[in-house]
């Protein structure tokens, strides 16, 4: 399962239970969550397992600026850990730490540099 939760400086994708079957849904999900123009965090505390279509998706989004949310579970850790991605994602402790990580809001009518 996954859930999207907007936030005015993140768009967080949770996601729940199993990563196996549901490649093709969760690409639309990660390409949905990129199309928002905000940094993009994926919560992965309550998910058990993702196979190696999941990993890819997980690279991908990495290459856009994704950041995780833990703790993972052991069998992600160990996924990540047999690829050597380990220290290639930023892992957050929780979804408040994320948000804290970020940077702040630019005030309104301040143009981005």
């Amino acid at each position: 399962m996954v859930l999207h939760a907007v936030f005015d400086r993140a768009y967080v994708l949770l996601l729940r239970g199993s990563a196996d079957s549901t490649a093709d849904r969760l690409d639309a999900d990660f390409a949905r969550a990129a199309a928002s123009g905000l940094p993009v965090l994926v919560d992965l505390a309550a998910l058990c397992h993702g196979n190696q279509e999941f990993l890819v998706l997980l690279i991908d989004a990495h290459r856009h600026g994704a950041e995780l949310i833990g703790p993972l579970s052991p069998s992600l850790r160990q996924r990540l850990a047999i690829t050597g991605l380990t220290d290639w994602f930023t892992v957050h402790p929780s979804l408040t730490a994320a948000l804290h990580h970020l940077p702040p809001p630019a005030a309104p009518g301040t143009p981005e540099l």
